[in-house]
């Protein structure tokens, strides 16, 4: 007796567990995504100085994975609030991307066509489009390489209730 009613309370919190994960998520509205996936074969050791003072430093070591994205998010389109599990660069294609952190989340930061910028794994973050033109950009992500393949977008809860949706 004592055996199945333990089992119904871890099958019920198991439930709940999912229905809790579920209500304090962030999913974001329709969205057109395109994933291109691969592994990066050996390290890559980039260091290259350009002209004015620029420099590119990028250097791996171990498994690696690279995945590019190309997103669409229509008007007033959100992709919920989530993080990454590496580094990514996010270049503007067409419209303005509002980035909204969850230290500060009351305050975006617009990024329009042509420019770029990183998040990194500890950022929870929101992207959303405040414009009237649907928005495109491309995502690169460094992840390590697992088996299976670690999710691009990992869901968080809002940070307040003063955040966007």
């Amino acid at each position: 007796m004592k055996l199945r009613i333990g089992i119904a309370v871890l099958a019920l919190a198991g439930i709940l567990g999912v229905f809790v994960t579920t209500a304090l998520a962030t999913p974001g509205s329709p969205l057109t995504v395109e994933t291109a996936r691969g592994e990066l074969d050996g390290s890559l050791n980039v260091n290259a100085r350009f002209g004015h003072g620029a420099s590119v430093k990028i250097k791996t070591r171990g498994p690696t994975e690279v995945v590019t994205q190309r997103v669409e998010i229509p008007p007033g389109g959100t992709t919920g609030w989530h993080t990454h599990p590496g580094p990514n660069v996010n270049v503007i294609s067409r419209g303005t991307l509002t980035l909204y952190h969850a230290e500060h989340c009351e305050h975006g930061i617009a990024y329009g066509q042509g420019s770029s910028f990183p998040t990194y794994p500890d950022q929870v973050h929101l992207a959303r489009n405040n414009g009237t033109d649907t928005l495109v950009f491309f995502a690169t992500y460094f992840m390590p390489k697992t088996t299976p393949p670690l999710p691009i977008r990992l869901d968080a809860p809002s940070p307040g209730p003063e955040c966007p949706l």
